[in-house]
């Protein structure tokens, strides 16, 4: 069984579609990565740390 031309273009059209909206959002993560200089994932656990101390800050005040 052959394909159509007309067929197989639209196919090819698609998924080429379908590459550039799953590579875009990638594409401008790593590019926002190298303008801004951010490294996210060289931070060790530091932010977790923080909302802990919060929290436990909070609960003892709220129980005044």
């Amino acid at each position: 069984m052959k394909l159509e031309q007309s067929t197989k273009t639209q196919i090819i059209r698609n998924a080429s579609l379908s590459l550039l909206l799953y590579i875009l959002p990638i594409a401008l993560m790593f590019g926002t990565f190298a303008i801004t200089g951010q490294r996210p994932w060289e931070k060790k656990h530091q932010h977790k740390q923080e909302n802990t101390v919060k929290t436990k800050n909070s609960n003892s005040q709220d129980n005044d």
